[in-house]
């Protein structure tokens, strides 16, 4: 790890302590990095978490511990208690106990080193206790600063949040996971290890796929796991299906979801979205860039439930050739360390080669915003993300979809301002027509499928679309696919009649009806968005009538009255 090396030799001469956020699975290369710069300059290095009564001394496992210059009070090592990493570090206990407070323990002892402390802020069992570690750390940083010792503290977590009182003075940095080009010579140098791999007939295509697969884990974790798949298969294809279930796992834990491919074409009636797609789809394209052109950061879909917003998000993620990633703003706010999850989502994505980060009913996050009933956490996490989405300069693009517009902050509105706030409204007559043949190809593809002539009448399509007025996409599908289990529970699968359809539309009240008033104060404010589809100049549109037929009076000019 190349940053590594820079962070242990340049930082640590500036200031005498330093906060370095990594992953956990990378521990040992932070060890022997920090080993290696003190190995130059002739110190001990030592590391220490809560799982330890006593500091750890690293070590090479072929050195001896006396080259290193040991100050007396830490130099006891059992030989029977070191612990073998690899090749080239060890830990060794010492006797030093620190069950009770390792930081006062350096405060009030002169030892020459690096000492690498895990997750010093987070073992406090009080706030009162963390209170107290922050005080230590600030007298430390104008202690150290005066003493003659060269002694230098890491402070190691995957999530390090510094009071205000501390950020001046520890800066803090971050290990960051490896880009496409670092994990391609992870796995070339895997690959040259197993000279046994079977590549398949596409070897290129095989360790491109391997490597996308490995996107957005940390360095040791993806040696880790594709060692581990050795056992399982030799077959890339297979190891690259492995490393992305693995992935998908710790996603999950981390609040994210893959979210699967849509199970139609495409959503009927949004041909304006759609078009809009494709050129993002040509802004993606790195040729591009050479006219400073590049794709939007943030796309917003609004409007009723139920309209086809969230297929839209997996559309717009197929068409696109990205993975859609879900995450939920209301988990990320009940979590534990809301900050800490809205970091690891966003620096997930950043490193997954480009993808689709969704935010399903984005608007309900924000219910306590404006009173602050939060305590102000969704105020502070929205500022993050407002950060975030002007800063980032990764292929990702954040697609959230909301019911109420009105709930989200404006400057948050205005992050979307380069993709556009897009209505998605009750689809009109033709958009209908779309929708219920889209999911009639799927359940009845024997009178719907490719190349099917439609069995159905315009006047019959016109009186089924009539009834069905004021449904959503959604309400569409629903029938289609109840008149698809109850013919295939009456022992006629994949036969439909336009009777099982009117007859499904009696079984249920539309949400346009119940919620009425709701819905069309949503439809009430359109204007302030872009329309998904344009108007509906399909043979089911409604034709414009007059009431009454206008005759311009006639006159006799005999009489000069009108008749």
């Amino acid at each position: 790890m190349m940053f590594l090396k820079q962070l242990s030799n340049l930082a640590l001469v500036q200031t005498p302590i330093i906060a370095l956020e990594y992953y956990s699975a990378d521990r040992l290369k932070v060890l022997s990095s920090f080993y290696d710069c003190a190995s130059e300059r002739c110190l001990p290095v030592y590391y220490w978490n809560t799982g330890y009564a006593t500091l750890q001394q690293v070590q090479c496992s072929n050195k001896h511990l006396e080259n290193l210059g040991v100050h007396s009070n830490l130099t006891c090592v059992s030989d029977a208690s070191s612990q073998k990493y690899n090749n080239d570090c060890i830990l060794s206990k010492t006797e030093l106990s620190v069950e009770s407070d390792v930081l006062q323990f350096l405060l009030e002892n002169d030892c020459p080193g690096i000492f690498l402390l895990e997750d010093i802020l987070e073992s406090g069992d009080s706030e009162q206790s963390l209170v107290r570690r922050y005080s230590q750390l600030a007298n430390a940083f104008f202690e150290l600063k005066g003493r003659s010792t060269e002694q230098y503290w890491v402070l190691l977590g995957e999530y390090i949040q510094l009071p205000s009182k501390l950020r001046p003075l520890i800066p803090r940095f971050k290990c960051p996971l490896p880009d496409s080009l670092e994990v391609g010579v992870i796995i070339d140098k895997f690959c040259d290890r197993n000279c046994s791999l079977d590549f398949g007939l596409d070897a290129v295509a095989a360790l491109k796929r391997l490597v996308v697969s490995s996107l957005g884990l940390p360095t040791a974790e993806i040696e880790l796991v594709l060692e581990r798949s050795l056992l399982v298969t030799t077959s890339v294809v297979q190891i690259a299906q492995l490393v992305l279930e693995h992935k998908i796992s710790q996603l999950r834990d981390q609040g994210l979801e893959f979210m699967a491919n849509p199970d139609v074409p495409c959503a009927g009636g949004l041909d304006l979205l759609d078009a809009y797609l494709d050129d993002v789809g040509k802004l993606s394209d790195s040729n591009a860039e050479k006219y400073h052109l590049k794709p939007p950061k943030g796309m917003l879909l609004w409007g009723p439930p139920g309209t086809g917003k969230s297929l839209s998000a997996k559309l717009a993620a197929k068409k696109l050739g990205r993975a859609l990633l879900a995450a939920s703003w209301g988990n990320i706010l009940g979590s534990s360390h809301p900050d800490r999850a809205l970091y690891k989502i966003l620096e997930t994505a950043d490193n997954l080669g480009g993808c689709v980060l969704f935010f399903d009913d984005f608007d309900k996050g924000f219910s306590g915003w404006e009173s602050n009933a939060d305590g102000g956490v969704a105020r502070r996490l929205s500022q993050k993300l407002l950060t975030w989405m002007q800063e980032h300069e990764s292929p990702v693009l954040m697609l959230a979809t909301v019911n109420r517009l009105e709930m989200l902050p404006a400057e948050l509105i205005r992050r979307f301002d380069d993709g556009g706030i897009w209505f998605v409204d009750l689809p009109h007559s033709g958009a209908r027509y779309e929708i219920f043949n889209l999911h009639l190809a799927k359940y009845f593809k024997e009178q719907f499928g490719p190349g099917k002539e439609n069995p159905w009448s315009d006047r019959q399509w016109y009186s089924l679309l009539s009834d069905y007025a004021g449904a959503t996409s959604a309400e569409i599908a629903i029938a289609v696919k109840r008149c698809a289990e109850r013919a295939y529970c009456e022992g006629r699968p994949g036969s439909i009649e336009l009777a099982h359809l009117r007859y499904q539309r009696t079984q249920f009240v539309l949400s346009s009806e119940r919620s009425s008033e709701d819905i069309q104060g949503i439809r009430n404010k359109a204007s302030y968005a872009r329309p998904t589809a344009s108007s509906d100049t399909s043979r089911f549109a409604a034709c414009e009538q007059e009431l009454f037929e206008y005759k311009p009076p006639t006159y006799d000019l005999s009489e000069g009255d009108a008749v």
